[in-house]
Formats: structure tokens, sequence, C-alpha cells
């Protein structure tokens, strides 16, 4: 993916909804590759409704909506890649950041 269509993916996965408004994702771009992390916002998730109701990781299902915002750009830009799970050696900054996937062109 060029840096322009790179641009437009990123643009497109920030304007993606997600739930609280907290946008749990991070993405990083290695020469051809991007990488997709989830930053978890401490205690999100932990209430007893949560608990009680069995409620979905919502923050995994705004991952899935920033995903393929970023996917849908690049395809209507015309842009060749797929996602594969290699996480790369990138030091994460605390424990509450985890791989997800890259989406590699």
């Amino acid at each position: 993916m060029d840096s322009s269509g790179a641009r437009q993916g990123l643009s497109w996965a920030r304007l993606g909804p997600s739930a609280s408004n907290k946008q749990p994702w991070r993405i990083i771009q290695a020469g051809n590759a991007w990488h997709f992390y989830l930053q978890r916002t401490r205690g999100y998730g932990d209430s007893l409704t949560f608990k009680l109701l069995g409620l979905a990781d919502l923050q995994r299902v705004d991952m899935g909506i920033a995903m393929s915002h970023f996917q849908l750009t690049a395809a209507e830009l015309g842009l060749s890649g797929q996602w594969a799970v290699q996480e790369p050696e990138i030091k994460k900054p605390d424990r509450l950041t985890e791989y997800i996937v890259s989406w590699v062109g």
C-alpha cells in the first residue's frame, strides 16, 4: 500500500465507530505491513454488568470495525494486500497492548 493509500486507510479506520468512543486500536507501519494492536482500556468490561450479562468483548469488536474500514478503503483504491498473523518484534508500551493482526501489501 503506498503512503497516500495508507493515509486514506488510516483516516477511514480513525473515523470508524467504537464503543464509548475509545478507539482502542493502534496501527504501526513497518515496510509494506501495517500492524494492528489493541490498546486495552484499564477496567473496561470488568464491571458486574458485563460479567452477569456475558457481554461481548467490545474492544475486539472495535478492532474488527477499524480493520474493516482499513480493508474497504484499500479495496476501493485498488490496493492489494491481505491479513496475516505475523507479529513483528516491536516493543509494546505496556501489558494492556496486544497484537491482533497485520495487513501486508
